[in-house]
């Protein structure tokens, strides 16, 4: 399980990097500069393993991790779990100043291998666990309750993983999830 909850992204070439552990082959990522020139990139062979795998996201989700998770998703490498993400399909490049201070800029657009344009849209998890307000903040304010009992999330994601693993011991084809609530029966 991978859990980006509140992770607002880095470095595209690291979200990149990440993308080929988990990745055997496909594509990762398509970006376009403001010439207008694309560059795709995709895995390399280089994938640590094939086994089942679910990615946890939230609305605080963004940038580099929503790469990562657009990838896995498209792919069908693995279920998406959680909210909707924030939808920052922006690469910036940050360059210090003199005085010590930073510019960002706007380098380019991204895209995910399906060609989904994910500004101000986010991406969708296959299985929509949401958490009101209170439950976000007594979660995530006490860092201890994340992966327990507490975390209906985790706690979802973990019983989507483990139908997964019992699907492949059992030499079924993987079915990829539909899109349902939380506590609602899959596709």
């Amino acid at each position: 399980m991978l859990d980006l909850r509140g992770n607002p992204g880095g470095l595209l070439l690291s979200s990149i990097d990440i993308g080929r552990m988990w990745l055997q082959h496909g594509p990762i990522v398509r970006t376009v500069d403001r010439n207008g020139t694309d560059d795709a990139i995709s895995a390399n062979r280089t994938a640590l393993t094939q086994l089942p795998l679910t990615v946890l996201v939230d609305r605080l989700s963004a940038s580099s991790s929503e790469i990562l998770t657009g990838a896995l998703q498209d792919n069908n490498r693995a279920t998406i779990v959680g909210t909707t993400t924030f939808g920052k399909a922006l690469v910036q490049s940050l360059h210090g100043l003199a005085d010590g201070s930073g510019l960002t800029v706007t380098v380019a657009h991204y895209f995910t291998p399906n060609g989904t344009d994910i500004s101000r849209k986010g991406i969708t998890p296959d299985v929509q666990v949401e958490l009101s307000d209170r439950q976000r903040s007594e979660l995530f304010s006490n860092p201890s309750r994340l992966a327990t009992e507490a975390d209906t999330q985790y706690l979802r994601a973990a019983e989507v993983l483990e139908q997964a693993i019992i699907a492949r011991q059992s030499g079924q084809e993987p079915r990829r999830l539909g899109r349902v609530e939380a506590g609602g029966s899959m596709n």
